[in-house]
């Protein structure tokens, strides 16, 4: 692995648009706008995630000095096959395009692409990404309707769309460094266990971020995993004091999305998952000083259903961003 570094990336603005079940959670009052269930008006619910992802398009939009046409590429990424969010919500819209796949950890991938495109060119870049809990439930387990059992270790899709443009021109919070991580897999096979096999992922990433930056996990205010649940971000955090000592900085998007009162098993999970901690409350404690440096580090389970029913193992990645507040 080798650390990425940027000079001139920049946030320029950010916007989230969250599920019935994350807009009920600690993060509420940070969302732009919150839907009441899972359908949203819509007919089915890949058109109901697609709505999602057009409205918070049309969100940053307005929050932004910049127009559709002005953005030099999107960079977008979902959970569903073939990317068709993605690809049925853009058609809409005359872009440059392209889709990435890297699970849940698609979030931070699309950062480091966009702004290794953003630093090249100097053109402004868009970063998408959602995920449905029931477009996913659907794909990768068993459907919702189905009413099949969940076990303690199960993870809750967060339902959500986020949006993020980068600019050369400087801006409050920057892309300071970025770490490209490795396929990892430990032998697990269970999909409803995922956090624990993205875990190695995390800890791989994490630590070899750290050593090559010279850095400790007191470098930075916050070191933020996407969705290990609690059995996974139990072993990251267990990895990093093993390492280091007493770590009180580390905690993970999915413990911290949901109302620890509601029924969400061990956590949330989904490539939404992340940004939609990390594109509102992360973002705006960044921009006005009260955070100075932030370790987004979002993993992803890269099987399928496919696979999963032949028994195979879970590969899994984790990909690191850092993100700074500019004074």
């Amino acid at each position: 692995m080798s650390i990425i570094e940027f000079k001139d990336v920049y946030i320029d603005n950010t916007a989230t648009v969250a599920g019935p079940y994350e807009a009920k959670g600690p993060m509420e009052i940070y969302f732009d706008k919150k839907y009441n269930d899972l359908r949203i008006g819509m007919q089915s619910f890949e058109k109901a995630e697609m709505k999602m992802m057009d409205d918070v398009i049309k969100i940053i939009f307005k929050k932004t000095q910049y127009n559709i046409e002005s953005i030099g590429c999107t960079f977008s990424g979902d959970l569903i096959n073939q990317n068709i969010i993605t690809n049925y919500t853009l058609r809409g819209y005359n872009v440059p395009v392209s889709g990435l796949y890297s699970a849940c950890s698609t979030s931070c991938l699309s950062i480091i692409i966009g702004s290794i495109y953003t630093a090249y060119t100097k053109k402004p870049s868009l970063c998408l990404i959602s995920s449905h809990n029931a477009t996913s439930e659907r794909q990768f387990r068993n459907p919702n309707e189905y009413g099949g059992a969940k076990l303690e270790t199960s993870t809750k899709t967060a339902t959500g769309a986020g949006a993020l443009i980068l600019a050369s021109d400087k801006r409050k919070v920057r892309v300071k460094r970025a770490l490209i991580g490795r396929i990892i897999d430990v032998g697990l096979n269970r999909p409803d266990d995922m956090g624990r096999a993205m875990a190695p992922a995390a800890c791989e990433s994490i630590l070899e971020f750290l050593r090559e930056t010279n850095t400790t996990p007191k470098d930075y205010d916050y070191i933020l995993t996407g969705d290990l649940s609690k059995y996974g971000s139990d072993i990251v955090l267990k990895m990093l004091e093993e390492e280091y000592g007493y770590v009180e900085n580390y905690n993970d998007c999915g413990m911290m999305l949901y109302d620890p009162t509601l029924k969400v098993y061990c956590g949330g999970s989904g490539c939404a998952c992340l940004p939609l901690v990390t594109y509102g409350y992360i973002y705006s404690k960044l921009k006005e000083g009260k955070l100075n440096r932030v370790l987004l580090c979002a993993t992803g389970a890269l099987m399928n259903t496919t696979m999963t029913l032949q028994h195979e193992t879970i590969p899994a990645i984790c990909h690191v961003v850092l993100l700074e507040s500019v004074k």
